[in-house]
């Protein structure tokens, strides 16, 4: 059965204050220069902070306190249970990303946000996102549109690659196995955008898309909580969000791209069709830009 109007808006009142302190745990982190970062399983890329651990904490803890029957899926509970995550069911679950951007927030670089997103019977029906370093506070319920800080907002009208920025993001460093897929569309959809941008942030990337401020999207090997707010805030925004091969969006492998119009998420789509087919950056007679960054990192040791 599908969720009620009348269970959402209860589930949304709820929430609401709860992602507002949430969001003042985070900049109290934000504004602190000097907190300790730990690695998780000693993983040069994948950071932790107290402050990841204390929000989760507590959203888990003031949602049981409420309601005890629902579930979970959260980025470092997750971590606690040998990274495996936990399978989502027709039970109201919480995604929750308590701090995504984490390497951003260390850095004091202003995209960074908590996330939250509500499935019931498998379907994103609420999606809240807080960025407190920008003073912005995403908000969907589904069926009733997309808002920051209260305000309505809409994707782009953009329909041409040529046209559009564009967010693509991966880290190159730590993805030896897929970084040639990616270096070959990043060469392909970036010689025909108007602009390739990336802000090491998936959860403030998503708002972009769904605030008009970027025109489309792309990103693989994420996770669920890295999404499932963005999603419904960019589908209630009016965008489009598919898989990369313009399948449907699956929440616990959200593999995407999304844009403002489905012309555009298309003319991506091609183009990463292109790539994917070609050997290497640029196509025939090109070098692997895989061993030329190879041979850079191999000059430059950390």
């Amino acid at each position: 059965m599908a969720a009620s109007r009348e269970q959402i808006e209860e589930l949304y009142e709820f929430i609401h204050p709860l992602a507002v302190r949430a969001g003042e745990i985070l900049l109290e982190g934000y504004e602190n220069a000097g907190k300790a970062v730990a690695l998780k399983d000693g993983e040069f890329y994948n950071v932790v902070t107290a402050y990841d651990n204390q929000i989760e904490e507590f959203l888990m803890e003031e949602i049981l306190a409420r309601y005890p029957e629902h579930k979970f899926i959260g980025e470092e509970d997750t971590h606690k249970n040998d990274n495996i995550t936990k399978e989502l069911t027709d039970s109201p679950t919480w995604i929750i990303d308590p701090i995504d951007g984490t390497s951003n927030f260390i850095k004091q670089i202003p995209h960074v946000s908590v996330s939250i997103g509500l499935s019931i019977n498998k379907q994103i029906v609420l999606g809240v996102v807080n960025n407190p370093a920008q003073k912005k506070l995403y908000t969907a319920k589904l069926g009733q549109g997309a808002y920051c800080n209260g305000e309505p907002i809409r994707v782009s009208s953009c329909k041409t690659i040529n046209d559009a920025n564009v967010a693509y993001e991966v880290c190159l460093l730590h993805a030896p196995k897929i970084r040639n897929k990616h270096i070959k569309r990043i060469y392909h959809v970036g010689s025909n955008a108007r602009r390739l941008l990336a802000y090491s942030a998936v959860v403030d990337s998503l708002c972009m898309v769904a605030a008009g401020n970027l025109d489309a999207f792309h990103i693989e090997d994420m996770y669920p909580w890295d999404c499932a707010a963005g999603y419904l805030l960019i589908c209630e925004a009016g965008g489009v969000v598919t898989h990369p091969y313009g399948g449907p969006f699956q929440i616990m492998k959200p593999d995407l791209i999304c844009a403002g119009t489905e012309k555009l998420r298309a003319e991506i789509e091609q183009l990463i069709r292109r790539a994917d087919q070609e050997p290497h950056v640029g196509g025939d007679g090109v070098c692997n830009l895989d061993d030329v960054l190879q041979e850079i990192i191999s000059r430059n040791p950390r």
